[in-house]
């Protein structure tokens, strides 16, 4: 007999009786894949169940404070109460307001407090330090919250100098997770612009 696929061994398991599968040499296997196809099918329903529910509530909070919530296979689109697109809202508003401080403006906060923490340190206080040192350059709109809903955007952009300068060779690329620590490049960088 012909390797037969799981499709063919679902279809001989729902229409014929378990001892003519028996015969056949079949039974266990095809029993084995109609279980799993079962299983999945299960829970493709529980999680389809639970993206329901969870649009659900957050259809509940947005229609609180006036928003339209639409999912879509591209994607989720949040609208104000005039249907205007809240992600273009917030990209106008970028624009608007001479957008965000730029990445680069992170370096230097970020060795001088990796060089004032002993030349490494966690991410948490790291960022912490560096937000004490820019505070008063930071603008209304590198304080917002991101879209993701997730981080704010001053810590997101120093997340991604770091990226930057770990390619730079400023930081070492190998540290442990949550982890940064300069690298003698770092050091010799900082001595060489610490007047910036």
């Amino acid at each position: 007999m012909k390797e037969l696929s799981k499709e063919e061994l679902i279809n001989l398991y729902e229409t014929l009786p378990e001892d003519t599968l028996i015969k056949l040499g079949i039974f266990s296997k095809a029993k084995e894949v109609y279980e799993e196809k079962q299983k999945l099918e299960k829970l493709k329903k529980e999680r389809i169940e639970k993206a329901i529910a969870l649009v659900k509530e957050a259809q509940e909070l947005l229609n609180i404070y006036s928003f339209e919530l639409n999912v879509t296979s591209r994607g989720i689109r949040i609208k104000d109460k005039d249907g205007r697109d809240t992600n273009k809202i917030r990209e106008q508003r970028a624009l608007r307001q001479g957008s965000k401080t730029h990445n680069s403006e992170y370096r230097i906060p970020i060795l001088q407090v990796l060089t004032d923490l002993g030349g490494r340190g966690k991410v948490k206080e790291i960022l912490e330090r560096v937000y004490e040192k820019m505070k008063d350059v930071l603008n209304s709109f590198d304080l917002e919250v991101l879209s993701s809903g997730f981080a704010v955007r001053w810590r997101s952009a120093a997340q991604w100098e770091r990226n930057t300068m770990v390619n730079q060779g400023l930081l070492e690329k190998d540290s442990p997770r949550g982890i940064w620590e300069i690298a003698e490049s770092g050091k010799n960088y900082l001595k060489e612009h610490s007047n910036e």
